[in-house]
């Protein structure tokens, strides 16, 4: 089992975090009145030990792609510079060691650089930073991506939240994810294209079938939230200033599962694949730098 780091906002939040396993962030509570402490994320101890197999629990990091890319017919794979390489879902940054640079009660912050691991299946040299911080009960993370390669970089990014429902009360498909207006984007021959329609303003049932994965796009609203009216309690994910995160995948296996997932992203799937402008391309000495937070708070109308 990795050494985890424990984050403390007094007596108001806590987080833990795993440099070792990839950067993940297993766990964010906190107390809210009337409803002592409270779980944003699914936490599942099985889940942990079973790492890096089937990561559902927590929220993983997604770098330097999200979902998959496709190349020659094949998943998992891209073409960059006339070389095909092999890249598993979601990039390897959630499946290798992390470092602490810095750590406080209350924040931590993690380096990934290149290394001979991260190298076969992304040529280039970069450095990564994620500061996790408790910030007035919320859960602030802060992400920097820096080229420190002599040729562009590009990537696209995101994290995996596997938000727990119900968070305090006793049904599950009772909750509803509070979307603003929006667009849905669907894809066609392995995400080669998307094609979208016009979505409005809802409260989508988690009853709803996600196994195939929703994805959003044009959000009217940077923030979403989950809602459990019965328990009362709402976790809102809050997209910050960089128009970069433009696109959530939302995602459950099924309609029992413990967690109903609220992922943002810069990209869509196989955006290395379709050449859509999606990419983040940071010029040799550039950096690309995105904060976001989630935040549990009694809900209100």
């Amino acid at each position: 089992m990795s050494e985890a780091v424990e984050l403390r906002d007094g007596e108001d939040a806590l987080a833990v975090v795993h440099p070792d396993l990839g950067a993940w962030l297993t766990r964010y509570a906190r107390q809210l009145p009337g409803r002592g402490w409270v779980d944003a994320l699914h936490h599942d101890e099985a889940v942990v030990a079973r790492y890096p197999d089937r990561m559902w629990a927590g929220a993983p990091v997604l770098f330097p792609h999200v979902s998959y890319n496709v190349a020659e017919g094949h998943e998992g794979r891209y073409v960059l510079n006339g070389t095909s390489y092999e890249s598993p879902q979601h990039g390897f940054a959630r499946r290798v060691p992390w470092t602490v640079v810095d750590r406080s009660a209350a924040s931590v912050t993690l380096e990934l650089r290149d290394s001979e691991r991260t190298r076969p299946s992304y040529p280039f040299a970069f450095r990564h930073r994620l500061t996790y911080r408790l910030e007035s009960g919320r859960l602030v993370w802060h992400q920097m991506v820096e080229n420190r390669d002599q040729q562009p970089l590009p990537f696209s990014a995101g994290f995996h939240p596997y938000l727990r429902v119900p968070l305090a009360g006793t049904e599950r498909n009772r909750c509803v994810v509070r979307l603003p207006r929006c667009r849905r984007f669907h894809p066609v021959d392995q995400a080669s294209a998307f094609f979208d329609e016009p979505l409005p303003a809802q409260d989508l049932s988690i009853a709803t079938d996600a196994s195939g994965t929703l994805f959003l796009g044009e959000l009217a609203s940077r923030e979403v939230a989950l809602r459990d009216p019965v328990g009362g309690v709402e976790v809102a994910l809050q997209l910050g200033d960089n128009p970069a995160y433009r696109f959530l995948a939302l995602w459950a296996p099924d309609t029992t599962a413990p967690f109903f997932c609220i992922e943002p992203w810069t990209a869509l799937p196989n955006s290395f694949g379709r050449g859509d402008g999606e990419l983040v391309v940071l010029k040799p000495g550039e950096h690309f730098e995105a904060s976001l937070s989630l935040e549990l708070r009694p809900m209100t109308r």
